[in-house]
């Protein structure tokens, strides 16, 4: 996946809300968007995953142009699994349901939810409801992942095992992930390659292994 010099503006605003935004995420990869709140993180999922369109600058995935200033292709053309924080889950559905065209049992299984697969999103809390939106993902196949603070709503011990089987698994798969995090062990634990944003600019990049005591110090 290729984000090439992409500015936003809201409402065709002459003050970029991003400006100048390169990306760029190998086959198989995880990258993070690390940065406090309302620092444009989330914005630039929304653009990759085709809900808003940029100013200026080209987004490909899979090599094919998905968004440009003149070229914008639907967002259910684009084959991008998005998650975000809250899991915006269909309530008529129920969990099996919600995970539609999917081997779904082997998906429940690895996520432990299997119990779950004919309940319905609102006899579900918070965290489990995540559970589903993720598998809902998993079993789409995308060609990239975005990811949107996915984990927040898990508790600490089901947080690190089920982001290391959902990376493990799309690594696996040769997907490329995106995810956006403001915390920086977070963003070092899991990432190959680290964004830091600030203020709608990308202003430090890098692998996590060189960029490890840059992104304490910038973060802060």
């Amino acid at each position: 996946m290729l984000v090439n010099n992409i500015s936003y503006s809201y409402n065709n605003q002459d003050n970029f809300t991003l400006s100048n935004i390169n990306i760029e995420i190998k086959r198989g990869n995880v990258a993070c968007l690390l940065g406090h709140s309302g620092c444009g993180k989330s914005t630039i999922l929304k653009l990759i995953a085709g809900i808003e369109n940029p100013k200026s600058g080209t987004i490909f995935i899979n090599d094919r142009l998905v968004a440009s200033s003149h070229t914008s292709i639907a967002i259910e053309h684009r084959n991008v699994g998005l998650i975000f924080q809250h899991s915006a889950l269909f309530p008529h559905k129920t969990v099996v349901e919600n995970i539609t065209f999917a081997i779904h049992l082997e998906i429940l299984k690895l996520l432990n939810i299997e119990k779950y697969e004919n309940m319905y999103p609102n006899a579900l809390s918070g965290g489990q409801q995540q559970l589903v939106a993720i598998a809902r993902v998993m079993a789409q196949n995308p060609d990239v992942v975005l990811l949107d603070e996915p984990f927040s709503n898990l508790d600490i011990l089901s947080k690190c095992r089920i982001r290391h089987h959902i990376l493990s698994l799309f690594s696996s798969k040769n997907t490329p992930v995106l995810m956006v995090t403001h915390d920086p062990q977070e963003a070092l634990n899991v990432a190959d390659f680290i964004y830091v944003m600030k203020s709608g600019k990308i202003i430090q990049s890098g692998v996590s292994s060189d960029i490890y005591i840059i992104v304490l110090k910038i973060i802060r």
